[in-house]
């Protein structure tokens, strides 16, 4: 096998995980919905108290009316989680389960009446949820006509104007923009994620292979000469002496090499990083002001902003949310402001970083400062002494 073949089967594959806090919210959310429309069908609940039924009737109205809120919570769950796992909701749910929420529905407003007419607003929601888009969208337009149709068709007096449907229609608009956009949003994460970690394997592995081309030759001649030189040894000393002072050759060139190998590795250049900062912040979707040269900064300063520029980018990508980016730079700082939180106080995932940065401009002369701006952002700073 191979040093590059070995080095990609011992490169782990890239695992999806949430964080405590996003798992948090994901099971909270289905209860936060839950109780939403405990809240909103309040009136409904009113309206089958004002129809004045006996109790056993009234007791019935209210029993389907929870029963409405527990299916509704199930079905939205089960859907939910199928969405995370990015499978398609169980055939179950979308038919069998929201066919139980109509006939609920329909027996909810059969006791509460006009106050009922909400149940189809909360029909036209789940519907988005459990199914797919042109089935939800007919699905809904259904409902309108319903809403419209069965308290006509029931010589109902039922006040259901226009701007009821407007409701329907537009909440519903709202709700299908606000799905397509987390859809957008989980698949660019997981682009990004993807293209991350090909990015890491890709450089892994052209680290291994200038380091084998580099210092491979070198030492397999080092090692072909010692091996000479030890079997010359008592038998050709000068000869073994000859060849031991070229395998001392060999290896320092090697090490030349290695040497020249990791500084490529590791320039860094403000221009470099200019470019890379405005192409990470793009596709980030984070607004971005950069300076439109730096010909005014010192020669031997602009590797430490390079480094100032890396980590502070990098931070504002990984840990801050922001959605709007300034970097300014001067002769003697370099400024990196954002408008989220950017999570470098101490125990944050940046932290190490700005400590490591820290080091690295006070060993430069300058100082850093980084922390909130008191507006809500966060701005990282080197300055240099002159």
């Amino acid at each position: 096998m191979s040093g590059r073949a070995r080095l990609a089967a011992m490169t782990p594959a890239p695992v999806e995980t949430a964080s405590p806090v996003a798992r948090d919210d994901e099971r909270r959310r289905p209860l936060f919905v839950a109780l939403v429309w405990a809240v909103i069908l309040t009136p409904t609940a009113a309206g089958v108290y004002q129809q004045h039924y006996p109790v056993v009737w009234a007791v019935l109205g209210y029993l389907s009316l929870v029963a409405f809120l527990i299916a509704y919570y199930y079905v939205f769950t089960q859907a939910v989680a199928a969405r995370r796992r990015g499978v398609e909701v169980p055939c179950a749910i979308r038919r069998f389960g929201f066919v139980v929420l109509c006939l609920l529905a329909s027996l909810v407003v059969g006791f509460a009446g006009e106050n009922g007419v909400v149940m189809w607003f909360a029909l036209s929601q789940i519907a988005l949820v459990v199914m797919p888009r042109r089935e939800a969208w007919a699905t809904i337009g259904s409902i309108c006509v319903a809403v419209v149709l069965v308290p006509w068709s029931l010589g109902l007096d039922w006040e259901v104007n226009v701007w009821f449907l407007v409701a329907i229609l537009g909440s519903s608009w709202a709700t299908d923009a606000i799905f397509r956009l987390r859809d957008t949003n989980r698949r660019l994460v997981r682009a990004q994620e993807q293209i991350a970690s090909m990015a890491i394997e890709q450089e892994r592995l052209r680290f291994a292979r200038d380091l084998h081309d580099v210092v491979g030759h070198s030492l397999t001649a080092a090692t072909v000469k010692a091996q000479l030189a030890r079997r010359m040894a008592g038998t050709d000393d000068d000869r073994a002496r000859a060849e031991l002072r070229e395998v001392e050759g060999l290896l320092r060139e090697a090490l030349k090499d290695v040497r020249g190998t990791v500084a490529g590795y590791r320039d860094v250049t403000l221009t470099s990083e200019l470019v890379r900062a405005a192409t990470v912040l793009e596709a980030a979707g984070i607004a971005a002001e950069l300076p439109g040269a730096v010909d005014h900064v010192p020669a031997d300063r602009r590797e430490i902003f390079g480094w100032v520029l890396r980590e502070a980018v990098t931070n504002v990508v990984r840990h801050s949310q922001a959605r709007h980016a300034r970097i300014t730079v001067t002769a003697g700082a370099i400024e990196i402001w954002n408008d989220g939180a950017d999570g470098g106080s101490p125990g944050s995932p940046s932290s190490s970083g700005l400590v490591g940065l820290r080091e690295r401009v006070e060993a430069a002369g300058g100082t850093l400062q980084a922390g909130p701006d008191g507006t809500g952002g966060w701005t990282t700073a080197a300055m240099m002494v002159t």
